[in-house]
């Protein structure tokens, strides 16, 4: 691999953005169409079911991911065929070996979480995509490390594509938790072929001593995804303990819907610019600039969608019958939302630490969040019922001004320069569509009116307030 200069690192960061961006948009409104079906044909416990099922899988694949794709990612050295043949070769195997030893004690699995039948065998079908993925990861990992995130897109179109279809297909018709269950095996099995059209990479076993100390920097990584696993996958299985699934199904509607645009805009952003930020880790002032760029194009496009969605949500619930078995879910919705406007921005700012090789100052806030959202889940949730799992996310997330001090002892950036446009211009949005909602909304109609009215007025307000900026991110995605 040949060494990226800084126009081309720019070019491909505008370029992957847009790319992500454009694939992460076309996912999310698959993702959100299908998923509008399902809480329309499933039950909140069926819901509940998929969401501490797909928790337990989390805590599992732990086990299985070594962080070696962050540590091809962001290695300054030249990779050698040795290294990803020795990733591949120890994920590849230690999926295989998870998924046995599980097959094994199913049983036991089913009986400690209070399973059906069909929630185990969906728990079993999404561990063995975690084998199924391994065979994905290098040709996926060796695009991100040249920037080509452009060329990520099909693969991944192609597996959300059959997983929705065939989900929605197979609960319509009466498959229940079932339907999760082929649609996730058909969906892995369709996406591999296609990750190898686009970057081809010919299939070796191999291990190597040296290159597995090369790569000891994914341990590392795999330590805080690990931490970030017990915070919130851990808490959500522990939760299937004490709530009924019906009420973990209330929480992750609220979650699903209020992170909508996290998924859409801060993944396809945190996920180039973590490339971007470790080819930048010597020129400060490109750095800062960077991050300052992210910090604004994140909070232009996530502020106004959430405060949108806290906006209308409860409209919506009430001009749609179908939807009002979901209403026990509005406290966590907005709880949700605030907890996503927030970690929007932490995220891009954790993002640099990762990216300049300070794993160890993001390690220690984990630990941080990891023991306040536990602590907290509890108290409120013993307050207040199922919804204080969202509002102590949201507590959680206040956190951002120790993450703020973190980078700015790395780089001198402007933080609420950066967001201050799109802060202002969201709130003249909230007390323009509040006016117009207790006005004139009474059917789904005027709803839709409502919608409008505050995407013009946030439009105008951040233009008149930022027009300079908006331009300049428009010229060099335009590049």
């Amino acid at each position: 691999m040949t060494k990226i200069d800084l126009n081309t690192i720019k070019k491909r960061t505008a370029a992957g953005i847009i790319a992500l961006t454009s694939r992460t948009l076309i996912l999310q409104v698959i993702s959100l169409v299908a998923f509008s079906l399902l809480t329309v044909i499933l039950t909140p416990e069926n819901i509940g079911v998929y969401v501490a099922v797909t928790a337990i899988m989390r805590i599992v694949n732990f086990f299985t991911d070594f962080g070696f794709g962050a540590a091809i990612v962001q290695r300054k050295n030249e990779l050698e065929e040795r290294d990803l043949k020795t990733a591949f070769t120890i994920q590849m195997f230690t999926t295989l070996i998870i998924f046995l030893v599980v097959w094994f004690f199913q049983g036991n699995v089913q009986e400690f979480f209070r399973l059906s039948t069909a929630a185990t065998q969906l728990l079993l079908a999404l561990i063995f995509t975690l084998f199924l993925s391994s065979f994905k990861t290098i040709p996926s990992f060796l695009l991100e490390r040249s920037l080509h995130f452009n060329k990520l897109i099909y693969p991944q179109i192609i597996e959300a594509l059959v997983f929705n279809i065939v989900v929605v297909y197979l609960a319509s018709r009466g498959f229940g938790v079932t339907s999760y269950t082929y649609s996730t095996l058909l969906a892995a099995l369709a996406g591999i072929p296609f990750y190898y059209l686009v970057s081809p990479w010919k299939i070796g076993l191999g291990f190597s001593v040296k290159s597995f100390k090369v790569l000891f920097y994914g341990i590392q990584f795999q330590a805080k995804s690990i931490l970030g696993t017990l915070k919130d996958d851990l808490l959500t299985t522990t939760l299937a303990k004490f709530l009924p699934f019906s009420q973990l199904g209330m929480l992750g509607w609220g979650q699903k819907w209020a992170f909508f645009s996290f998924r859409f805009v801060v993944d396809s952003i945190t996920r180039v610019t973590f490339s971007t930020y470790s080819r930048l880790q010597e020129d400060k002032r490109t750095l800062a600039s960077s991050i300052e760029k992210s910090l604004f194009a994140t909070a232009l496009v996530m502020f106004p969608i959430l405060g949108g969605l806290m906006l209308t949500a409860s409209f919506f619930l009430k001009f749609i019958p179908q939807y009002q078995k979901w209403e026990g879910g509005l406290v966590s919705l907005y709880f949700f939302s605030l907890n996503a406007a927030v970690s929007s921005l932490s995220n891009i700012l954790v993002n640099v630490l990762d990216a300049t090789g300070r794993v160890r100052t993001t390690l220690k806030l984990m630990v941080l969040w990891l023991f306040l959202t536990w602590s907290l889940t509890a108290i409120f949730v013993y307050l207040i019922g199922y919804n204080g799992v969202a509002v102590a996310s949201f507590l959680v997330t206040l956190t951002i001004f120790i993450t703020i001090r973190l980078v700015k002892q790395i780089v001198n950036f402007a933080f609420f320069q950066s967001i201050k446009a799109p802060l202002i211009s969201v709130f003249v949005m909230a007390f323009a569509v509040y006016l117009f909602n207790s006005l004139f909304v009474t059917n789904i109609f005027w709803l839709a009116g409502s919608i409008v009215v505050g995407a013009l007025v946030y439009g105008l307000v951040v233009w008149s307030l930022a027009k300079n900026q908006i331009l300049d991110y428009l010229k060099l995605m335009h590049k």
